[in-house]
């Protein structure tokens, strides 16, 4: 089974699980005797599920969650924010570097300005240098 195929098994075992504990749940909070026979079969569909889910994790040995996508869930956060919040900051950081570069080449350039005003011939020399690369 490819990875995008395993992936929807997970999430569909998770989404099947999660609905048959709630259904236990609430079998549970509501339990009336006649309810047994049904509460007993919720209780062997959840056991079931977390067996499935278990024979599962082995698909998922590879898989690689970063630290802060973690953080976002512990924080209530929906993880998929987490990669919109890296391009953010990487758009953030990348603009950063573009000013750094802008203002190195404007002093590059004053520089070179004023060593031909008051040094040409040094400027010259460096010219030259640069030139035989």
């Amino acid at each position: 089974m490819d990875t995008s195929g395993q992936f929807k098994e997970l999430i569909d075992t998770l989404e099947d699980l999660t609905e048959t504990v709630k259904h236990v749940g609430i079998i549970a909070c509501d339990f009336e005797e006649q309810s047994q026979d049904v509460l007993n079969t919720k209780i062997n569909d959840m056991v079931k599920g977390l067996k499935k889910l278990n024979d599962l994790k082995d698909n998922f040995e590879q898989v690689q969650v970063p630290y802060e996508v973690l953080s976002y869930i512990d924080q209530g956060r929906n993880p998929q924010l987490y990669t919109k919040d890296c391009l953010e900051k990487a758009k953030q950081k990348n603009e950063e570097v573009k000013e750094k570069i802008n203002s190195l080449q404007s002093f590059k350039d004053s520089l070179a300005k004023e060593l031909k005003t008051n040094a040409p011939s040094t400027m010259e020399q460096y010219e030259q240098s640069q030139n035989s690369r």
